[in-house]
C-alpha cells in the first residue's frame, strides 16, 4: 500500500453518484488515490475485468440485484491480484449479505443508505489502517428513518447512524431535521439538498465542490461538518448542532457597541476562510449566523452558496436566490458576485444591530431591492455615527467602492476593538 493513503478504484455507473462517492471518500480519506471507472464504458474480454486490480481496494456500486452482484464479484475475483471489494447494494439485497461475502465481497454496505464516516472506516480496515471512528465498520447498523414530503409524495429515507427528531426547515431546496445519534443519543442536524438527486450531475459536481472544502474548514467559522452520506436519490450531510442559538436571537435582547464590533468582526473572520476557498455564501443574514457554547460565531446554511463571480440561481425558475432584505444590489440584479456581496449583507445586518432596524424596507421583495439599488444609506443615531464610516462603505451601491475584502474589514474593526476593553455592551438602542 502507498504510504500516502490506500489506493482506490471506484467503479459506478452513474455519474453523479460516482462524484459524490469520490468526494466522501476524498473528504474523510484526504490521502487517498482515487481512480474512477465508469463500467459502461469498458470494452470486457476474457474472464474478468483486470481495472481495479492494481488497487488496494475496490469500492463497486449501482448494484442493484443478486444476479449482478455475482455476476460482477465473479467476474472481479477471477484475477488473482483483485483487491477486497466493498460492494454497494440497494437496501433489498440486505438479507442476501452473508451470500455476497460468501462470493466474495470482503464488505457489504447499503448504496441508498451510505455513511461516509462507516464507508471511510471499511476501506481502512480492510487496508489495514486503525479505523477513525472506532468500530464503526464492524458493529451492526442500525437505520433511522426520516420521512417527509417531496414533490407530494411521501419520502422514508433510511439513515445510517441518525434517529430524527423534528423538522427544523422545510422548502424546496432543502429539508434540515433536528436528529440524534442512535448508539449515544448526540444532538445533530442532517440536511438534505433536495434540489441535488445524484442523478443531476451538474448539480451533484457543485454540491460536491462546496461540501469538500466547507467540510475541510471544520472547527472554524463555519459549521462543522459530522458526517455525511448517500440517502435514497439524495446526498445528506450531518451538521454540528449549536445550541447557543442565532444573532436574531441576539439582537432581540439588545446588542452594546463592543458586542456589534465584535461579532462583525467575527462575520469578517469566518467570511475569510470562506471567500479564500473561492465561495460567496449569498445568504448572509441573522438566522444564518449561530453560536458555539463558547461564544465563537458560526456560519451556517451554504445551501445557494455560489463560485465566485457566479450568480445564484433557482435550477426550476432560474430566479435569483437570496434574502432580498439582506441582498446587494448586484446580487439583486441577478449579475455574477464576489466576496464584496457577502460584505453588503454584513453591512446590513451591522446597521440591524446598532439601530434594531434595517437600512432598507418595503412593501414587497421587487421594493426592498429597488431601495437596496437607489436608496441613500440612512444615519445613524448621534450616539453611534462614529460607526456611519464602516456603514456607509460596506453598503456602497458601487462593489468598488466597498472594502476590497474580509480582511479589509478585519483590519478597519481592530482599533475599536484595541480600544473597546469590553467595556461598553449596554444595548444600543436603549440609549438612541
Amino acid at each position: 500500500m502507498d504510504a500516502a493513503g490506500p489506493r482506490i478504484t471506484v467503479i459506478v455507473g452513474s455519474m453523479g453518484y460516482r462524484r459524490l462517492l469520490k468526494t466522501l471518500i476524498r473528504t474523510a480519506i484526504p490521502l487517498a488515490g482515487i481512480e474512477e471507472v465508469d463500467p459502461f464504458s469498458q470494452t470486457m474480454h476474457g474472464s474478468g475485468i483486470s481495472f481495479g486490480t492494481r488497487s488496494d481496494i475496490i469500492v463497486l456500486g449501482g448494484i442493484g440485484t443478486e444476479i449482478e452482484a455475482m455476476s460482477a464479484l465473479q467476474r472481479l475475483r477471477a484475477h488473482e491480484s483483485c483487491p477486497p471489494i466493498v460492494l454497494l447494494v440497494s437496501h433489498e439485497l440486505g438479507p442476501l449479505a452473508t451470500s455476497l461475502r460468501a462470493a466474495g465481497a470482503a464488505a457489504v454496505l447499503f448504496k441508498d443508505a451510505l455513511s461516509q464516516n462507516v464507508l471511510a472506516d471499511t476501506i481502512f480496515r480492510l487496508t489495514g489502517r486503525a479505523p477513525v471512528h472506532a468500530t464503526l465498520a464492524t458493529v451492526p447498523r442500525q437505520y433511522g428513518q426520516f420521512a417527509f414530503d417531496v414533490d407530494g409524495e411521501r419520502v422514508v429515507l433510511a439513515v445510517d447512524g441518525y434517529r430524527s427528531l423534528a423538522t427544523v426547515s422545510a422548502n424546496p431546496m432543502a429539508r434540515v431535521m433536528w436528529a440524534e445519534t442512535i448508539d449515544d443519543h448526540t444532538r445533530v442536524v442532517v440536511k438534505f439538498p433536495l434540489s441535488t438527486p445524484y442523478h443531476d450531475a451538474a448539480g451533484v459536481q457543485q454540491f460536491c465542490d462546496r461540501y469538500e472544502y466547507l467540510a475541510s474548514l471544520s472547527g472554524r467559522g463555519v459549521v462543522r461538518y459530522l458526517d455525511a452520506g448517500i440517502a435514497g436519490a439524495w446526498p445528506y450531510v450531518v451538521l454540528e448542532y449549536l445550541a447557543a442559538g442565532d444573532l436574531r436571537r441576539r439582537m432581540a435582547f439588545g446588542l452594546g457597541i463592543d458586542a456589534t464590533v465584535r461579532i462583525l468582526y467575527q462575520i469578517a473572520t469566518a467570511l475569510v476562510d470562506v471567500h479564500a476557498g473561492g465561495f460567496v455564501h449569498m445568504d448572509l443574514k441573522p438566522e444564518n449566523i449561530f453560536f458555539r457554547g463558547d461564544g465563537s460565531l458560526v456560519l451556517i446554511d451554504f445551501n445557494i452558496s455560489t463560485r465566485m463571480n457566479s450568480v445564484a440561481r433557482c435550477q426550476i425558475s432560474g430566479d435569483v436566490m437570496g434574502s432580498p432584505f439582506y441582498m446587494s444590489p448586484e446580487q439583486g440584479r441577478g449579475l455574477p458576485c464576489d466576496g464584496r456581496s457577502d460584505l453588503y449583507s454584513a453591512g446590513v445586518i451591522l446597521y440591524e444591530m446598532l439601530t434594531g432596524e434595517r437600512p432598507f424596507s418595503g412593501e414587497n421583495s421587487a421594493h426592498v431591492i429597488f431601495k437596496h439599488l437607489h436608496e441613500e444609506v440612512p444615519l445613524l443615531p448621534r450616539r453611534i455615527r462614529h460607526l456611519q464610516p464602516i456603514v456607509d462603505q460596506l453598503l456602497n451601491k458601487d462593489r468598488e467602492e466597498r472594502f476590497a475584502n474580509a480582511t479589509e474589514l478585519m483590519a478597519a474593526l481592530q482599533p475599536m476593538l484595541d480600544q473597546s476593553g469590553g467595556t461598553d455592551d449596554s444595548p444600543v438602542r436603549s440609549s438612541v
